[in-house]
């Protein structure tokens, strides 16, 4: 009784079939919809499409890993790269920075205020916010170049 070794491959999960040669013939084992265990005798030619698909599904899965990998190493370089520990007086500078800008803008006008939250914060374009103002976007560009000169001469005045 010649059994031949075949190697153990890793599969996908879903693959429902596993190959197996013995006494040169060619086996496919399968766990069928009554979830019994049937082995069918197939002959050469379908054993070697279906080893080759196997082949194939492992290439596959490498490759995949490979890619998962690589885009692992990457998140975690660019991560290092974007949150690089930063000093206590880095983060305090930062702080102060943002409490300026938030006393600079509750120093605009209302009109202003809103519009310059609605542009930067909201993504709003400019004739939407001209829509919701029922005024032209020239005007809300206008307002928001102005609250900007402000807020800028505000945080020079502080620093």
């Amino acid at each position: 009784n010649k059994v031949q070794k075949r190697p153990k491959r890793r599969k996908y999960k879903d693959n429902p079939y596993t190959l197996s040669v013995d006494n040169d013939t060619y086996k496919v084992t399968f766990i069928d919809s009554l979830n019994k265990n049937q082995i069918i005798e197939i002959n050469k030619n379908i054993f070697e499409t279906l080893d080759k698909f196997e082949l194939e599904d492992l290439s596959e899965m490498n490759k995949y890993d490979r890619h998962i990998e690589h885009l692992e190493l990457e998140e975690i370089s660019y991560n290092r790269i974007l949150y690089k520990n930063k000093s206590v007086e880095e983060e305090v500078l930062k702080q102060i920075e943002y409490n300026e800008l938030k006393l600079g803008i509750l120093k605009l006008s209302e009109v202003q205020r809103r519009r310059l939250v609605l542009y930067f914060f909201y993504n709003l374009t400019l004739r939407e916010i001209a829509d919701i103002d029922n005024c032209s976007p020239r005007a809300v560009k206008d307002s928001i170049d102005i609250s900007l000169q402000k807020l800028k001469k505000f945080i020079k005045f502080k620093f």
